[in-house]
């Protein structure tokens, strides 16, 4: 589905900037705003989920219907409570790439914010996406787990290409995937997303789950990614 993104959490895009309450000088604001209004008018968000019945076996979880198989500990932990879960994937498109190759030729700082931007863009469009599968579950009486992408903890960043594939997204929402495993257009996002009759997992990040841990740049700092 193709969903509108009418604004731009600005603090979230100078956290992704590296900022921690700095003040903003006058002309950084304006190009920040510039930058914010150029990502909304470029951006073509699409989104799509599916909801799936899974099987829990020895060495992982089976996606029944399909070619995704979850091994590793860390996803079986995530999904221990669950019997069913949703494969999201979103995109914001490829045109807001085109424009941050060219910024960051023509005006580096510009293309730095605009990159910024459209994380947050495409973060954005995950939370909305989710939102509506927590609205779905919940006329069900159930709760849902938080989003769990491939490449968190020990689930191989290969499984990648069977949520893909399961997804059918080149054609859907024209997302696909590299050979080295990287997503075209990039500002996308792949994630599994349980359904569970328990309590909602009250963890506010994934920090316990990133292969990232010690040298994240986030954490450094005091914040989460």
């Amino acid at each position: 589905m193709q969903t509108l993104i009418q604004t731009l959490n600005r603090d979230e895009i100078l956290r992704y900037l590296g900022y921690q309450g700095q003040d903003i000088s006058p002309a950084l604001e304006d190009t920040l705003h510039r930058c914010m209004g150029r990502t909304l008018e470029m951006i073509s968000p699409k989104s799509l989920y599916r909801r799936f019945k899974i099987e829990h076996r020895e060495n992982g979880i089976a996606v029944l219907g399909t070619p995704v198989f979850l091994s590793g500990q860390d996803i079986r932990r995530h999904l221990e409570n669950c019997e069913e879960i949703y494969l999201l994937c979103v995109t914001v498109g490829l045109e807001i790439e085109r424009e941050i190759r060219t910024a960051m030729l023509l005006s580096p700082d510009e293309g730095v914010i605009l990159d910024s931007c459209a994380t947050t863009a495409v973060e954005a469009l995950a939370d909305l996406a989710e939102r509506e599968i927590a609205a779905q579950c919940k006329t069900e009486g159930k709760n849902i787990t938080w989003r769990f992408s491939a490449g968190y903890g020990d689930l191989p960043l290969e499984t990648q290409k069977e949520i893909i594939a399961a997804m059918d997204t080149h054609r859907k929402i024209g997302l696909s995937l590299t050979d080295s495993l990287l997503m075209t257009p990039s500002k996308s996002v792949t994630a599994i997303i349980g359904v569970t009759d328990t309590t909602r997992d009250p963890r506010p990040n994934k920090c316990d789950y990133c292969n990232n841990r010690a040298h994240c740049a986030f954490r450094k700092r005091g914040t989460q990614c």
